[in-house]
């Protein structure tokens, strides 16, 4: 027979009822070792973050983990062609600070 799931509020409920209240001054530890050990918190030992259940949910769902794929490879071509657009800039002023002495260097002469 399969139990049925609790809502957040319910676990929430039944947390408050076996640590003695919303005023124990425990709590802060309870949920502290409930964060870093319990079942519904990924890996023991660690405190999952907000980033580490977004990326859990887009891994489990296939739709979700394609559309971050390509927002991902969106997001790296973009930084690439940044990052070659900034080499060219950095060229270009190169190429102006040449034509300006090769100027300067034939008016000199005339």
């Amino acid at each position: 027979m399969s139990e049925r799931k609790m809502t957040m509020e319910e676990r929430i409920e039944a947390f408050y009822q076996q640590s003695g209240g919303p005023h124990n001054s425990e709590i802060p530890k309870l949920l502290e070792k409930h964060l870093l050990y319990g079942k519904d918190h990924g890996m023991a030992g660690y405190k999952e973050t907000f980033e580490d259940a977004v990326i859990d949910t887009l891994v489990m769902d296939p739709s979700l983990l394609l559309l971050f794929e390509r927002v991902q490879r969106w997001r790296i071509n973009r930084q690439e062609n940044h990052g070659s657009l900034s080499r060219l800039e950095e060229r270009i002023k190169k190429l102006e600070e040449e034509v300006y002495k090769l100027r300067e260097e034939i008016l000199s002469r005339v």
